[in-house]
């Protein structure tokens, strides 16, 4: 099946809309004889009778963007204007499903959502292992386990190479009959275009592009889409939405046996207060007027000097910390119980078994930002004590020897 798709692109005398012809932007099962995906009716019958919905976008930095969660929200406003929809813009650049898995609960389900579209395919790394399967189905349990049970829809978006694997995320989507849209595609398919613009003199000089890439035509850098990269992603996501607006719902989900593991269906974040701490540490109030501290509803902890240490009990099957870079970030050590880490688990990534290590909040090349770091998955279940001591030495980017942490990422739990 094919779908035809008014793409508007950025031509060099200005905007002109051309027809496309996509493939159809639902990965397919071929031969598969597996229950078909879910549909969204369930949705589209709430927005026709003009109730409330609430649509999740789900993501990192693409979808945090002004693009394609504006313009297709913006779809559902003007398709549907008597019904009340609400936009749940859960996105954080730089951030993957290791993170969104953890944030779920408190910015997500808690906006009562209808419809979920997840966006962490790029930021996950174009994943082939399990664990990103794990952290991935941890949200799909999480959502229908909520009180909406809201449909879901995994968005993949790709890079200026035009080549990014799609292996884990769409072995959930498969396995749970989610519906999945691969972006790729019509990228690919624009290209056969004799009409797209051509670079400047300016862009050909530019460092951070590269214009030997097929794809840097839609993309500004090396995986966030210009304006015309947005549309297509628009377009190819609208169409998919128009074929699900008459469409028999789907019954309420109801969650099978995992497919990976369900470590991560109970993740959550639990407030910094719950850490012993011992130096020269501030404990700072949540700061509505500071972007890179509101996030953190319940206030946040900052060690100021090195030697700084805290202690933190948990019950769980692993830790991690949702926390700040900044200029003056500094190293820290961490372990958990005895600090001897189980056997590896090459072929399951992530930090599985993982029980002491060392991490930076320097800013490096980047900027300040809310970040994360995972340090373990896989652990034994019960209860765990992590300890942290910041370190003298800081990355050469960094002026200082702070760890500014606003929550501690618990899962695993009972």
């Amino acid at each position: 099946m094919k779908r035809i798709l008014l793409v508007t692109c950025l031509s060099l005398a200005g905007l002109s809309a051309f027809a496309v012809e996509m493939p159809n932007p639902i990965v397919p099962d071929a031969g598969d004889t597996q229950a078909p995906r879910r549909t969204l009716g369930r949705v589209f019958q709430k927005l026709k009778a003009g109730e409330d919905v609430g649509i999740a976008y789900f993501g990192g930095s693409i979808t945090a963007a002004p693009g394609w969660r504006v313009k297709t929200f913006k779809w559902f406003k003007d398709t549907f204007p008597k019904a009340t929809v609400r936009e749940i813009n859960a996105a954080i650049g730089g951030t993957g499903s290791d993170l969104g898995v953890f944030r779920c609960g408190a910015e997500v389900i808690a906006q009562r959502p209808d419809l979920v579209f997840v966006e962490f395919n790029i930021n996950d790394g174009s994943p082939t292992n399990d664990f990103r399967k794990a952290t991935m189905e941890g949200i799909v349990r999480q959502l229908w386990s909520s009180p909406t049970k809201p449909e879901i829809v995994f968005v993949y978006t790709t890079s200026r190479d035009l080549n990014c694997k799609r292996v884990s995320h769409p072995a959930v989507a498969k396995y749970y009959n989610i519906p999945d849209i691969d972006l790729q595609p019509p990228l690919v398919a624009a290209l056969n275009r004799s009409d797209l613009p051509k670079p400047t003199e300016a862009q050909l000089k530019n460092p951070k592009l590269n214009w030997k890439a097929p794809g840097q035509v839609f993309i500004s850098d090396s995986v966030h889409p210009n304006e015309m990269g947005h549309t297509i992603y628009t377009d190819t996501i609208v169409a998919y939405l128009k074929t699900q607006v008459n469409v028999k719902p789907s019954p309420s989900p109801t969650l099978p046996p995992p497919l990976v593991t369900d470590e991560f269906a109970t993740g959550r974040l639990v407030p910094p207060g719950k850490a012993k701490l011992a130096g020269d540490w501030e404990v700072l109030p949540r700061d509505e007027k500071n972007a890179l501290l509101k996030r953190y509803a319940d206030g946040t902890i900052n060690a100021r000097k090195a030697g700084d240490s805290l202690e933190f009990e948990f019950e769980g099957t692993a830790i991690g910390l949702f926390e700040n870079v900044q200029k003056d970030g500094g190293k820290f050590d961490w372990t958990i119980d005895d600090g001897k880490d189980q056997p590896a688990n090459n072929n399951y990534g992530g930090p599985k078994g993982s029980k002491h290590g060392k991490a930076d909040t320097a800013l490096g090349p980047y900027f300040a930002r809310n970040h994360y770091t995972l340090l373990a998955c896989g652990l034994a279940p019960g209860k765990h004590t992590l300890k942290i001591k910041v370190l003298e030495e800081h990355d050469k980017t960094s002026t200082g020897n702070r760890l500014l942490i606003g929550y501690f990422m618990v899962a695993g739990a009972k």
